[in-house]
């Protein structure tokens, strides 16, 4: 197991206080499942925390974190981020923000678009975020980070790329339009 806090990656922010018996609710940052569940080890606020119970609620997650027995408790863990140990990549086709970060963008005819400059998170209620994509000119566009309109692929030096493959009437007008 990994030490407390080296090396973790961030789950989920805790939001806001709920209820009076300690409870927080959380925006889940991860979009693997049971990475909040009861017993699972998590680095909160600094230390060390493991998490007594999680349910969903309106979108969100709701958790109680074992030695957080009240609202006031629960109330001092607001901003806070949740870390938890990383995954082993080759299980599973997710990547992190700052994976996608740097990486050239494509369309399907292979014509650059531009370079990922960050991940724009929306509520969890949008169920998907944004990609910040500047091109060579340095005008910069959304791209939302959709499975059914992006995918990752590797170019002939095994460098990773994003290619936009079925995008929607109009997506890419703004990524071609002249400066």
């Amino acid at each position: 197991m990994t030490d407390p806090g080296s090396q973790r990656v961030v789950v989920a922010r805790v939001v806001k206080a709920h209820g009076i018996r300690g409870e927080v609710a959380c925006d889940l940052l991860s979009d693997v499942p049971g990475r909040l569940e009861a017993g699972t080890s998590v680095t909160l606020a600094g230390r060390e925390a493991v998490i007594a119970a999680s349910r969903p609620h309106q979108g969100r997650l709701l958790v109680r974190f074992e030695g957080v027995a009240t609202r006031t408790d629960a109330e001092l863990l607001r901003g806070s981020e949740v870390l938890a140990d990383p995954l082993d990549q080759e299980d599973h086709e997710a990547y992190f923000a700052h994976e996608l970060v740097g990486m050239p963008v494509l369309d399907a005819d292979g014509a650059e678009l531009g370079e990922v400059r960050a991940l724009v998170e929306l509520p969890a209620a949008a169920e998907y975020d944004l990609l910040e994509v500047e091109r060579s000119d340095g005008h910069r566009w959304l791209l939302p980070a959709v499975d059914d309109y992006v995918e990752i692929e590797l170019d002939d030096q095994e460098r990773e790329r994003l290619v936009v493959t079925d995008p929607p009437e109009g997506l890419l007008d703004d990524a071609r339009a002249e400066p």
